[in-house]
């Protein structure tokens, strides 16, 4: 086998030999709870996500296992948990035989159901056909009608997957309705409001307005194709009134393939040779989930409206909103300073935004759009910076971040190490700025994990394997012990040395504790590279991406009876149960792992090298290049043997993220039975 992988910028627009979008299926992922994901027909980082909600709702508004639909809404967040967001201006095509009787939901024909990158389409049982496509902040509606003498648009402006909090609407036309919508963020948590502009190309209809419902009737003649556009700003009315106008002068054909060559131009930055097509569609799939978010929402002059309520002008490019952070800072932020560089720094300029504007952890009271929350960006500013790809000097906002650091909590197990870890990203950033007493100051705070690491974690027994004990968020004892990346020498110390560690870590996974279903311990399986053993991470991470695996733990309990399954299924259950995608951070897991890389310790540019998935991967068409060739017999060789980078031999298992990105050679020999003397040296 030769794997090749090749780095470079951002995207670069080339003609394609095949189609990478052809690799990706929007419904993997969207059943019951196995990932929480959606087949909305959007454009990368779209504001706009036209899709189906369909009854009962989902996190995300769909269900592939349901075959009843609400209505077709135009806002959400892919793979969020708790009770989702977005939700927000439903639209109902309808045929009626009785005017005053609409029905709530409408049967769907799952055989006429289609999704690819930028598209939807499905078949309702009232015989209407519906199509959906997007811009960045227009969704796209075709419905193509029967001939009715009593057909029907109802569109919802108080829909909402979560609190809904008011809608104001105006109608400038007979087909032309403006206003805002206000409704709650992702478990309630704060507040968002954006503003709308919605236009049909049907003219000779009659408009009932009432109770935040707008119902357009109309007569269609036999397979009459009816227009509907969604406009969305987060500045104002005359904005998405503006996005309005010019959707009305673009073909729904022309928006589909302009939707469709986006997504072509962010994919094809990684192409993979492999026999496997499974695996193929599976990384491209979760590539495209994790372009989901956040969502771009400047306006073409510039403008954007921030947290706090006002309208400010951005710095970059673009201006990103709609952040999971606690979750994306482990292997999603990472993995777009590796592929997208450019967008990268765009995110974190946009960070920076946030601590202008009085960032909270979760989300302030008057966001311009969905959001989740924001811990530990910190990290990611961090990360940035040790990788030459923050555009500002952190100076900007130390006294925001000194500021933030006094509201960091410390009330349970897993806070105090989550706050440690930020504790120390800001001991970090102290001394890089010249503030070494401030630095001393934070790493002395940060090390205090270890009084509560040796009384909660130091010693496992029947009471470190129950879900939430302890006060924890979402984990176990078991699962959150490891999680203090920024000093993993101080806990093996603590356990009584490397020996012990890796013995734990033996433990960990035999008696499988480990929950890949969650967040707090998923870059665990790569903690073997700091004992005497990496390839345990070689083997282990082939049994999670390409195996049956024994999984016990959902997101708030432990199971009687484990869920024996591949973690990672081409399927609409693509996940193990109740596994959410959180904005594409499983996604990204998955995407890392099969290149053979992964950034088990953010805030530091390490990378840990492990088996690549493919039998060739490259990434980028610039000028720096990356080439990582992997000679491989057989289907059993999956230990790394030897590794060289530029000709230099790798006595380690790690290598630094600077110095990949320079470009080079990185040459692979791989066997079936591990090289027990190979990577050891950190």
């Amino acid at each position: 086998m030769v794997v090749v992988l090749i780095l470079s910028c951002d995207q670069k627009k080339v003609e394609f030999a095949h189609k990478y979008v052809d690799h990706v299926d929007p419904f993997i992922s969207t059943a019951s709870d196995h990932g929480q994901t959606d087949p909305a027909a959007a454009v990368p980082f779209g504001m706009a996500k036209p899709a189906p909600d369909t009854y009962p709702v989902a996190h995300s508004g769909y269900d592939f296992d349901a075959n009843e639909i609400l209505g077709f809404s135009n806002t959400r967040f892919s793979g969020v948990g708790c009770r989702g967001v977005g939700g927000n201006i439903r639209i109902l095509p309808l045929v009626l035989d009785n005017l005053d009787a609409i029905p709530p939901r409408l049967k769907m024909d799952k055989t006429s159901e289609k999704a690819t990158p930028g598209y939807y389409q499905v078949g309702l049982a009232n015989g209407i056909s519906c199509q959906l496509s997007a811009t960045q902040q227009v969704g796209f509606h075709k419905y193509i009608f029967p001939k009715s003498e009593k057909a029907c648009l109802q569109i919802d402006l108080a829909s909402s997957f979560s609190k809904f909090n008011f809608e104001k609407h105006e109608l400038l036309s007979i087909s032309v309705v403006t206003g805002e919508i206000a409704a709650s963020n992702v478990c309630d948590e704060g507040n968002y409001k954006f503003y709308f502009a919605i236009g049909t190309n049907k003219n000779d209809i009659e408009v009932t307005d009432e109770d935040s419902i707008l119902t357009y009737h109309f007569k269609t003649e036999n397979k009459e194709e009816i227009m509907v556009y969604c406009a969305l700003s987060t500045v104002s009315r005359t904005m998405a009134l503006e996005h309005l106008r010019k959707s009305r002068t673009v073909s729904f054909d022309t928006v589909v393939e302009d939707a469709r060559r986006a997504w072509e131009n962010r994919l094809q930055v990684v192409s993979i040779e492999t026999n496997n097509l499974i695996q193929k569609r599976l990384f491209y799939t979760h590539l495209y989930h994790a372009l989901q978010t956040p969502f771009k929402i400047d306006e073409p002059d510039g403008s954007y409206a921030g947290s706090d309520g006002k309208v400010y002008q951005t710095e970059r490019p673009a201006h990103y909103h709609g952040w999971s952070i606690w979750d994306t800072f482990r292997s999603k932020l990472p993995l777009f300073s590796l592929l997208y560089p450019n967008t990268f720094q765009d995110l974190t300029v946009s960070i920076k935004a946030l601590y202008k504007q009085g960032k909270v952890d979760w989300a302030t009271q008057k966001e311009p759009f969905l959001t989740v929350r924001t811990a530990h960006a910190i990290i990611v500013l961090l990360d940035a910076h040790r990788k030459g790809l923050l555009p500002f000097s952190l100076n900007e906002i130390y006294n925001e971040l000194q500021q933030e650091a006094l509201q960091y909590g410390f009330e349970s197990p897993d806070a105090i190490l989550e706050s440690s870890y930020d504790l120390w990203a800001l001991s970090q950033i102290a001394e890089e700025l010249g503030h070494s007493e401030d630095a001393k100051n934070y790493n002395d705070q940060a090390l205090h994990y270890k009084t509560t690491w040796k009384d909660k974690f130091l010693v496992m027994d029947d009471k470190s394997d129950i879900m939430h004990g302890d006060g924890l968020y979402e984990g176990t004892l078991w699962q959150y012990r490891w999680f203090v990346p920024f000093d993993i020498k101080g806990i093996q110390n603590m356990m009584g040395g490397p020996k012990v560690f890796e013995v734990q870590l033996d433990e960990f996974f035999e008696k499988e504790y480990f929950n890949m279903g969650n967040q707090p311990d998923i870059q665990v399986p790569y903690l073997y590279a700091y004992t005497a053993s990496p390839w345990k991470t070689q083997r282990l991470m082939n049994n999670l991406l390409t195996k049956e695996t024994n999984n016990w733990y959902g997101t708030h309990e432990k199971w009687k009876t484990s869920i024996s399954r591949k973690i990672f299924q081409d399927s609409p259950a693509g996940f193990i149960k109740e596994m959410d995608d959180d904005a594409g951070t499983m996604s990204s897991w998955y995407v890392w792992s099969a290149m053979g890389l992964y950034p088990v310790f953010p805030g530091d540019t390490k990378l840990v090298i492990s088996t690549p998935l493919f039998d060739k991967v490259s990434i980028g068409t610039g000028d720096k290049t990356i080439i990582i060739t992997s000679k491989k017999n057989s289907k059993r060789d999956i230990y790394i043997q030897k590794a060289r980078f530029n000709g230099e031999e790798l006595q380690s298992c790690f290598i630094d993220f600077n110095r990949l990105a320079k470009g080079g050679i990185l040459e692979i020999e791989l066997g079936d039975t591990p090289n027990k003397t190979w990577g050891i040296l950190n």
